[in-house]
């Protein structure tokens, strides 16, 4: 049903085998961002904001974008896109969550009062732990989160799979219709909208693989005039961070979309190219996505209780050190886990090391 004629899509193949470890960069980029207390340092907000939240948002409705392209650029049946997903995002988001919320029990039982969303571990009952693995109880408009908070995207990812022939036979007979609609939805909920950027950036990704287009070749085209458009939203989004920008939200949404392209552009520029640890940042990207989360967490409690009363220059140094520090980690716990114990790590990862 979804087969596909792929030899003129081989720029965003190489493009988009690129981007995965920038994209999780971008992620750590949030995270860290939202690990520090930056309440009172006005500045660092200012500062930090085009990487931690213009650049770090970005990363996940790429990824959906990705995941969109990818699914129906196969040649696979339905059926065997599916079972292979189950591989390689269900497999580990049973693993990852279950470890965690293992590890919640095990500190309940060692006289820790664990609790997670207002309810102490030892009330659960069995709705309460299989919730545990979707949104933890708190469904919180679509937007709840499972143990391992940015496994959201592989449980959001997982549903859209599924339901993926409706999107196929929606864009097939609609063409940009459905996508269109997706965007005024996304774009107009004033709150995350998990669902609707979900479904989106899926599509969006879709709609180029089933359409058979490939977007670099407009980006190229029109490459002068992209980037002023991308240049102009990049400053409106900044500029709410020093004034009252109107409409702030939409320039900020815009230009997350606008980033993707961006990166697709730079993608097809160094898709092809190989440079030291390539192999080595390309093959951990999932690692660093998984493990990072609780190091964040880790680091933002120690700058909760020594950044309180620093300057707003030291808080971003401080930033962009755990930024620096956690990735390197996730990417030496990797190395030595590949060589050490390398079919468990596959296993776990969705064979992807």
């Amino acid at each position: 049903m979804f087969s596909r004629n792929n030899e003129h899509m081989s720029s965003m193949s190489s493009a988009i085998s690129w981007m995965r470890f920038p994209l999780i960069f971008m992620i750590v980029l949030l995270h860290c961002y939202c690990a520090i207390d930056a309440h009172g340092h006005l500045n660092f907000f200012q500062w930090v904001y085009p990487f931690g939240l213009l650049l770090g948002e970005t990363g996940v409705p790429a990824f959906f974008f990705i995941s969109g392209f990818l699914f129906f650029y196969s040649s696979k049946a339905y059926s065997q896109k599916i079972q292979s997903r189950v591989h390689t995002l269900l497999i580990p988001y049973f693993f990852w969550n279950g470890l965690i919320l293992l590890a919640y029990v095990l500190l309940w039982l060692m006289g820790k009062p664990m609790i997670i969303m207002g309810k102490s571990i030892a009330d659960y009952d069995l709705v309460d732990f299989l919730r545990a693995f979707i949104d933890r109880g708190s469904w919180d408009s679509g937007n709840g989160v499972p143990m391992l908070c940015p496994y959201w995207y592989i449980r959001n990812l997982m549903v859209i799979c599924i339901f993926s022939p409706i999107i196929y036979y929606g864009i097939r007979y609609l063409k940009w219709i459905p996508v269109l609609a997706l965007f005024v939805w996304w774009i107009s909920i004033p709150y995350n909208g998990m669902i609707a950027s979900s479904l989106l950036f899926f599509s969006i990704g879709a709609y180029f693989s089933i359409e058979q287009k490939n977007p670099i070749v407009g980006l190229q085209k029109y490459k002068i005039v992209f980037l002023c458009i991308w240049a102009i939203a990049f400053l409106i989004d900044w500029a709410h961070c020093f004034m009252n920008v109107p409409y702030a939200l939409y320039f900020h949404r815009i230009s997350m979309l606008l980033n993707i392209f961006l990166l697709l552009m730079v993608g097809s520029y160094f898709g092809n190219k190989q440079y030291l640890g390539r192999e080595i940042l390309d093959k951990s990207a999932f690692w660093i996505y998984t493990v990072h989360y609780p190091m964040t967490i880790a680091f933002g409690t120690i700058s909760a209780k020594y950044l309180i009363e620093a300057p707003d220059w030291q808080v971003f140094v401080y930033y962009w050190c755990i930024v620096l520090c956690i990735t390197a980690l996730c990417v030496i716990s990797y190395v030595i886990l590949h060589r050490l114990c390398p079919k468990v790590l596959s296993f776990i990862t969705g064979n992807r090391s």
